[in-house]
């Protein structure tokens, strides 16, 4: 329920600040990490399939946690679970950057992953009841603002303190680094923020939770460890059970709908055709993101030999990008409507395009030749203006475009971005799997130039279905208003989806 002038936090405006270092904490652990990626396979002497759990396991334990973390501050509090979430995320880092093997990395990953999924929903929520109607907007682009600076911070400071090794710690600093931006954060936020809760009666699906953990664990494990093992008959079991786990979920959703209970996923919404296919694309567009990362951190700094600081400052262009083009989405996006997402892939496919033609071309020169740097920096600047350009217009189609409902647009939120973390690791599995499959045990770097181009090739194809499946749109939307007629009684339910 929309707060009253009255009800409005008096404090509103200085309290944001302490919400969005929140924010920036999670994000910038999406980011930082890829950086240190070399520095941990030398240090911990991290096996490939390891360095992709340690991304993909933050990724499942995020996506997993984000809808179970939302309603936990809905009964309990949002101060309080914003807390608990940030004191939680600062300890784990802790643990993280004190591992003592590349196991123990990838396992304390997962509940860092879940503490930042307790304190981000609560960002939003406390936004959304704090601010007035008319408020919300800049707030919410100061949210979105500071995932950019997440990624901007992320190429630097994480490539510094990977390079300088300050007492010896290397990559171990992008974890540390958490702990006093954490303490701080929880200072200030005990003191600046107030509680508040849901008035409605809400109730947790931890059985839900538990069983769509599984079913993405038993997909993304034999993804990744099958392809060392020699693909053994248990890496396909495991895939099998996944799908069975899927099913049992899916059951499991319908029997807690039929309960009266509040649903981990609000499953009626994938009958409204818009936020389906919106859910569809999104799972192809996202699937490439963070695998982008993951090679070419690998193929700079293991193959080339670049120190971190100079990957993260390659990387730059692309964060500056990114944050530019999500900050002017919302006066872009009128002016070319349901264009806004293939503008943004065909953005990111030509700069795709540019990277496999240069690297086939100069077998792999174009990426350490002082005299192609303007080139490598405009790629990576036209990928992230794509990015920034195409990831907003998803997450405006599935929860606020043509037959979302003001009850639905909360659960269209979490479902969005729940599939857009689960197709983040799934992608860093998949296309990890391709890209140190064309590797081998001993590679040399024209192995690393091969092995980069097969895995931006996979990434160039998961643009070009976005930018294929995307042309359907205006058919999607006139399939959408045709059903939401009261008129016609051919889908029950979806007669009351709204036009808007």
């Amino acid at each position: 329920m929309p707060a009253e002038p009255a009800d409005l936090h008096p404090r509103r405006w200085r309290a944001l600040p302490v919400l969005l270092i929140g924010s920036f904490l999670s994000f910038l652990d999406v980011f930082i990490v890829n950086i240190a990626l070399p520095a941990m396979r030398d240090d911990l002497s991290a096996s490939s399939a390891q360095l992709q759990l340690v991304v993909a396991g933050y990724g499942v334990g995020f996506a997993v946690s984000l809808i179970t973390g939302g309603r936990l501050g809905d009964i309990y509090g949002r101060k309080r679970v914003f807390l608990w979430g940030l004191s939680s995320f600062t300890l784990a880092s802790v643990l993280c950057g004190l591992a003592v093997n590349a196991e123990m990395l990838v396992i304390m990953r997962v509940p860092q992953a879940v503490a930042a999924a307790m304190l981000t929903p609560q960002v939003l929520a406390i936004i959304r009841v704090e601010f007035a109607a008319h408020e919300r907007a800049v707030a919410v682009g100061l949210y979105g603002t500071s995932m950019g600076f997440a990624s901007i911070v992320a190429q630097l400071v994480g490539g510094s303190l990977v390079t300088l090794d300050l007492f010896g710690l290397s990559w171990r600093l992008i974890f540390l680094v958490n702990v006093p931006i954490g303490l701080l954060a929880l200072f200030l936020a005990t003191r600046m923020l107030r509680e508040s809760r849901s008035r409605g009666h809400v109730t947790l699906d931890l059985p839900g939770a538990g069983l769509v953990s599984l079913a993405l664990l038993l997909l993304i494990y034999p993804l990744v460890e099958g392809r060392e093992a020699g693909w053994p008959d248990w890496a396909f079991a495991m895939m099998g059970a996944a799908i069975a786990a899927f099913f049992a979920f899916i059951a499991y959703e319908r029997w807690v709908v039929r309960r009266g209970h509040t649903p981990l996923i609000a499953l009626h919404l994938f009958r409204v055709p818009t936020i389906a296919f919106g859910l569809l694309t999104s799972v192809i567009f996202f699937s490439g993101l963070a695998a982008f990362f993951v090679v070419l951190t690998v193929t700079f700094q293991a193959g080339f030999g670049y120190s971190a600081f100079s990957t993260g400052l390659l990387f730059l262009p692309f964060a500056i990008g990114f944050s530019a083009a999500s900050a002017l989405s919302g006066r872009v996006a009128p002016l070319i409507r349901r264009r806004t997402i293939s503008v943004g892939a065909l953005l990111m496919g030509l700069a795709l395009l540019g990277f496999v033609t240069m690297i086939t071309i100069t077998r792999g020169q174009f990426l350490i030749d002082a005299n192609d740097r303007p080139l490598l920096v405009g790629l990576f600047l036209v990928y992230g203006l794509g990015q920034g350009l195409a990831q907003p217009a998803f997450i405006h189609l599935v929860t606020s475009g043509v037959g979302v409902t003001e009850a639905d647009a909360g659960a269209a939120a979490g479902l969005f971005l729940t599939t857009a973390q689960s197709s983040l690791a799934l992608g860093v599995a998949a296309i990890g799997d391709v890209f140190f499959s064309w590797l081998g045990p001993a590679p040399l770097p024209l192995d690393y130039v091969r092995a980069l181009s097969a895995a931006l090739i996979c990434n160039l194809g998961l643009q070009i279905l976005t930018f294929l499946l995307v042309l359907l749109l205006p058919w999607v939307s006139r399939w959408q208003e045709r059903i939401a007629d009261p008129e016609n009684d051919g889908i029950q339910g979806a007669a009351r989806i709204s036009r808007s």
